[in-house]
């Protein structure tokens, strides 16, 4: 059994214990807690308690949200809408982040020299690129990794709406891998037992037995990693905690602020989640591969993304979690400053934008800069491993921690390189520390 365990690859791995727990108790709940156990461990200098890292998929347009160039003959028909800080507009679909300005940074000169889409993604959530052999863990599985777990119950990272296309926990496995959460508004499906208490605890006792003298033979890691995913899912099934994924115990006057679609209420959730604990939350909104039509399109599309993380930021700010909670939009790339004859923008990863706010984030500034007409960055360019070393430098993960994969090989969470002089493994790219000041 130990054998045939071993070969399985991480999603497989994910999909035995899935498989093993709904037929020997009954239920189906996805396998998500990891058995660390550093409650309030230390790192680096930032103070995110938190992070929201809203993922904006499908390449979201810079020239029309966060970096608009009025006049310019790139701009095409977008106008712009004016912010408290001085020099500074953002289009003209983003009036309410326009009003917040002051809560909020911008990085205007993004860059990731790759326009496709599961590539750019892939280097912006892991700062690595695609290999073959390896797969690279995203900020959440590292966050947990570097500090350790943060709440007792729930789970350390969730991802909501992501399509299955998320890198998750990589090679550092299953039991560090984000919940999934396909649809905000329905919360975690099918964790309730398929039989009542006393079936259900009449299977955990066989299940016990059987597994007893496995368990003392191979006193391995991966052996117990298994028996503490068993016990932590019971734990979560039992716990009061399941409450905070059901947006029908909020007030249908707040669900309604933050607007009846799936980033409205995957904010609403991400909020409640960071509220209760959970360390980091990914939401995911596409719709932003703007080839045709953009401008009958964008005013809903931005919007609504306007609409959210406004809401957001307030919600945040009222419940005094703002400077306690990193968020973080970002897209993989932008769109090209040249408008195709279908009235679209094409992919375009040599300059974007990405937003930033609370967590130590001083608001009302713009690092990086990109050309007249929004084609190259002028000043400051940003990578993904920069964007990924500034994240983990807001959320106290120290860059300079070497995690090794399985196969041996040390990694760091924004990237690393040798260092010739001393012949060391140190971190590649440094934070953008303009944001924290």
């Amino acid at each position: 059994m130990n054998k045939s365990a071993n070969k399985l690859d991480g999603q497989s791995r994910r999909t035995f214990m899935m498989n093993t727990a709904k037929s020997a108790l009954g239920v189906s709940m996805v396998p998500i807690l990891g058995n660390d156990r550093v409650y309030g461990a230390k790192g680096g200098g930032g103070k995110a308690e938190h992070c929201i890292f809203l993922y904006m998929s499908g390449g979201m347009t810079h020239l029309d949200t966060f970096d608009p160039k009025p006049g310019a003959e790139t701009q095409g028909k977008t106008g712009t809408a004016k912010t408290p800080v001085p020099g500074i507009v953002l289009s003209e679909f983003l009036p309410k982040l326009a009003e917040r300005f002051k809560d909020i940074a911008l990085v205007r000169s993004m860059q990731l020299l790759t326009a496709d889409h599961r590539g750019a993604s892939y280097r912006l959530h892991t700062a690595y690129a695609r290999k073959a052999t390896i797969i690279h863990p995203t900020t959440g599985p590292w966050a947990q990794r570097l500090l350790g777990k943060k709440h007792d119950t729930l789970p350390d990272s969730v991802v909501i709406a992501s399509g299955g296309n998320h890198s998750g926990s990589g090679f550092m496995g299953p039991l560090l891998s984000p919940l999934p959460i396909g649809d905000p508004e329905k919360g975690i499906q099918n964790v309730k037992a398929t039989v009542d208490d006393r079936a259900f605890t009449k299977r955990m006792k066989m299940v016990d037995t059987f597994d007893e003298t496995f368990r003392n033979k191979f006193k391995t890691d991966e052996v117990r990693a298994y028996s503490d995913f068993y016990d932590e899912t019971l734990k979560l099934m039992k716990s009061k905690d399941l409450e905070v994924f059901d947006l029908s115990k909020e007030k249908q006057e707040k669900r309604d602020k933050y607007g009846a679609n799936k980033l409205g209420q995957g904010c609403l959730l991400a909020k409640r989640l960071v509220a209760s604990g959970v360390r980091h939350v990914e939401v995911t909104y596409g719709g932003w591969d703007m080839h045709n039509d953009l401008w009958n399109v964008i005013p809903e599309r931005a919007g609504i993304m306007d609409n959210a993380v406004s809401a957001l930021i307030d919600d945040l700010k009222a419940e005094g979690l703002f400077e306690k909670t990193l968020i973080v939009l970002a897209s993989e790339f932008g769109r090209t400053p040249r408008i195709n004859a279908n009235g679209g923008r094409d992919h375009h990863s040599a300059v974007f934008s990405t937003m930033w706010a609370g967590g130590g984030i001083v608001g009302g500034q713009v690092y990086g800069e990109s050309d007249d007409k929004g084609i190259a960055p002028k000043e400051g360019v940003v990578n993904a491993k920069d964007h990924n070393a500034t994240i983990a430098h807001a959320m106290g993960m120290p860059l300079d921690k070497v995690i090794y994969a399985p196969s041996g090989r040390p990694f760091m969470v924004a990237g690393h390189k040798l260092d010739t002089k001393t012949n060391e493994m140190v971190p590649e790219k440094q934070p953008i520390m303009q944001l924290f000041s």
